[in-house]
């Protein structure tokens, strides 16, 4: 009997895309520093930051550790680090998540509404604008669009006229 294949909720979900752009885009100005200084010694902040960040992605994990590992002393062990725990999330993200043909995009294996994999941005379809008589809407909007600017016009042109002519002359017989 086939297993079924694992569902994660939308929070979840959301929670893998926030970390992994946090993560991928500490991973890659470390990266940038270990290239420079690899024997560079780690700041206390960038080390509290890491095992924060390490410590987030502790659902993620296929296999939780019981402790989770201190972050490297050196620009290059903290890279390689970083590096492994990427891997693990898209290890993640490959286990919860399948390419939607109707969407045309890879999406969340979640209960309920698909949800697209927002950091992939994946190029939506163009939707064409139609109304219930099936014509394009750009059409009539158009149309309206300039019937009403040509009522503007004439409405402006006749104030302008009636300003630089003067009032109207009053007829006395109506009074």
């Amino acid at each position: 009997m086939p297993t079924a294949l694992p569902q994660i909720t939308h929070h979840l979900a959301e929670r893998h895309e926030a970390l992994w752009l946090r993560l991928s885009a500490l991973h890659k100005d470390v990266c940038a520093i270990a290239t420079k200084k690899p024997e560079a010694p780690v700041g206390n902040t960038e080390r509290a930051t890491v095992e924060g960040l390490i410590s987030d992605c502790r659902p993620f994990l296929k296999k939780p550790a019981d402790r989770l590992p201190v972050a490297a002393q050196h620009f290059a062990g903290l890279a390689l680090q970083l590096g492994q725990v990427l891997a693990m999330l898209e290890d993640f993200e490959n286990r919860h998540a399948f390419w939607d043909g109707k969407a045309g995009c890879r999406v969340w294996r979640v209960a309920g509404p698909t949800l697209p994999m927002a950091r992939l941005r994946a190029e939506v379809p163009p939707f064409e604008l139609k109304t219930y008589k099936g014509r394009d809407m750009r059409e009539a909007l158009a149309k309206l669009m300039n019937a009403k600017e040509s009522r503007v016009y004439e409405a402006g042109f006749a104030a302008g006229r009636a300003a630089r002519l003067g009032a109207p002359p009053v007829d006395e017989n109506s009074i």
